[in-house]
């Protein structure tokens, strides 16, 4: 075989294995920050194992971490779940299973639930017990 035809079908068989950029494609560790139009870090999801696609990323031991989104890159929120969903197209992550959103002042868990980046809301359909870690002295008042 000429070196040429060698190289015709080795291109070939890489073509025929190449990966459509819609299919799913699993990976270990996965981690995925964002940042704000300033270069300040907005967000960080992670998973011991996701599948991406280019619409969304199924995770595994989902850890969201979200940031200040400014000089201090201080961390606000975590939010953890076994199983997530994240939306890429409308900024979204959800889930059907358990989660704990984690804040100096206060931890919630649940089932059933969303956190839309856009609007930095978190919302519970299921179980949601809230502990509140701040003092509320006029509460009652």
């Amino acid at each position: 075989m000429t070196p040429l035809f060698c190289l015709l079908v080795l291109a070939g068989t890489l073509a025929a294995r190449a990966v459509n950029p819609t299919d799913a494609t699993p990976v270990l560790s996965f981690k995925l920050p964002t940042f704000t139009k300033e270069g300040h870090r907005s967000m960080l999801l992670q998973g011991t194992e996701a599948v991406v696609s280019t619409t969304r990323v199924e995770l595994i031991e989902m850890n969201l971490t979200l940031f200040s989104g400014d000089d201090r890159n201080a961390v606000e929120t975590i939010i953890l779940s076994p199983v997530a969903t994240a939306l890429l197209d409308s900024d979204q992550v959800r889930g059907d299973s358990s989660v704990r959103v984690i804040r100096d002042d206060i931890e919630i868990t649940g089932q059933g639930w969303t956190y839309d980046h856009r609007t930095k809301k978190v919302s519970i359909t299921r179980n949601a017990r809230v502990v509140f870690n701040a003092q509320m002295p006029d509460i009652l008042k």
